[in-house]
Parts: structure tokens; sequence; C-alpha cells
């Protein structure tokens, strides 16, 4: 990867980690938090903080939405990716880079892949399906201290997801709550389309291999 690419990433991260330091709370106050766009839904754990600036995502110059919360030393983070187009081979591109860009961030040393899904929801909240997604869990480091990542990465449409928590020893529970709870609201549900739309109509990819070589179950 160029140097110049790599940069880009890591300052994203740092901006927007430096912006959920006004959104730290010393406790955990979940509350349900809906996407400046209304494409999805997830639980935060204090009033989030959000940003969006361009990145590159490999050879996609794209605008990447945002969105947190902080508790001490855990970070609660979404943020979606614009693409340019649906194709699988584009949201491919994006979600594997996404995903080694944020490997990268805690200097990961070792990492677990499971497939698993993500609920799809109409405007309503109601469920109307569920797409592909991978959780990724892994150990490495930030600014010289143990780091934990729990991550979930997705597609849908023309764009790219990715929910993250990472800290040095953040409780299970609070991990599981906040991944656990994102969701996906397709576009056409928002825009008061027909609720028969689904992963079937809009079909979520997964980085090319995964869905072969990822660990674990559905669920």
């Amino acid at each position: 990867m160029k140097p110049t690419l790599r940069k880009c990433r890591i300052l994203g991260a740092v901006v927007f980690a430096v912006a959920l330091l006004a959104a730290c709370s010393p406790e955990f106050n979940w509350r349900e938090v809906h996407a400046p766009d209304g494409d999805y839904r997830v639980m935060l754990p204090g009033k989030p903080a959000s940003m969006t600036r361009d990145i590159r995502l490999e050879d996609l110059s794209v605008p990447m939405t945002m969105q947190g919360a902080r508790v001490d030393e855990s970070s609660f983070t979404v943020a979606v990716a614009k693409l340019p187009d649906g194709e699988a081979g584009t949201r491919e591109t994006a979600l594997a880079a996404m995903r080694a860009g944020m490997l990268r961030n805690i200097a990961a040393t070792s990492e677990k892949v499971t497939q698993t899904t993500v609920m799809l929801v109409d405007a309503a909240g109601v469920m109307r399906g569920r797409a592909p997604a991978l959780r990724v869990d892994a150990q490495g480091s930030v600014n010289g201290k143990p780091a934990q990542m729990t991550a979930g990465f997705a597609s849908l449409g023309t764009r790219a997801y990715q929910w993250v928590v990472i800290g040095s020893a953040t409780p299970a529970e609070q991990v599981s709550t906040f991944i656990e709870s994102f969701r996906l609201v397709p576009m056409p549900m928002l825009d008061g389309g027909s609720s028969g739309a689904s992963s079937q109509a809009v079909r979520p990819t997964l980085p090319a291999g995964e869905a072969a070589s990822a660990k674990g179950s559905s669920k």
C-alpha cells in the first residue's frame, strides 16, 4: 500500500478519536442511535459524536461518515462508506480495505473471523430479513497498550459498513450489546418502497473468498 493512502486512513482514525473525547462518558448509558441518512440503527453507550471526511479505500476515493461514543478507554464506532456503485467487486474492495485498515490501527497480532448475519429492518424497525456479514475479533495494541477489537463488516447497495469496539478491557456484555444491536435499513424501505425488498433484492457482499474461509456458522 502506498504511504499516502495509509497516512490518510490513520489521520482519519486519529481525528475521529479526538472527536470522541468530547462524547466520552464515565459509564455506559445505552441509547438507540440512527444513522444521519437513516440507513442503520445501533445502540451506543453515550451521546454520539459524528464526522464525515473523504478517505481512500485502495483505489476508491469515497466519503465516509463516522458516528460513535467513548466510555473510559473503550470506543464504539460505526462508519459508512458511500461507494460509487453497487457492483460486487466495488463492495468487496471496500470491505477488504476497511477491515485491513482497522487491523492496522491496532497493530493486530491475532485475528479470528466468523461468518454471521446482520438484521434488515424497515423504517418502523420491523425485521424484514437478514444479510451476510463478518465478525472480526482481534488482539493488538494502541499507543503501546494492549487493545482488543471486535468488529462487524457488511455492505448493502452502494454502501459499506463497519461497526467497531476497541478497548483494553471492555466488558464482554457491553461488546455484545453494541455488536448485536446493529441493524441495516435498506434505502427502498426508508423511501416508503415495498417491504418486500430483502437481502435478495439488494444482495450484500462479503470480501472475495470469505464465505468459504470464514470460521464459525451463521446466526
